[in-house]
């Protein structure tokens, strides 16, 4: 196996691994985010947002809106929209 092909099956596990650093750092600044959501009490803002949103459009837009603005999962968003129907 030449050299050039070691070094870039290298760089793609090195990408690889990156990634899924990444990837942890991300979901573990979400898990964070909700919980200064429900200590600071912006979690009941974003349910009254909810609630006008879903009086004039689908609850699939109100899901979508909510985690643009928040930052939250599609769960946590969800779960949002579901209290307040």
């Amino acid at each position: 196996m030449p050299w050039s092909d070691i070094s870039s099956l290298l760089i793609i596990i090195a990408l690889a691994c990156w990634c899924f650093s990444l990837m942890r750092k991300n979901d573990a600044l979400k898990r964070e985010n909700n919980r200064l959501l429900k200590k600071t009490g912006e979690y009941e803002d974003i349910k009254s947002e909810a609630k006008e949103i879903l009086s004039t459009s689908t609850e699939v837009k109100a899901v979508k809106s909510l985690r643009e603005k928040y930052g939250l999962s599609l769960v946590d968003a969800k779960k949002v929209v579901d209290s307040v129907k």
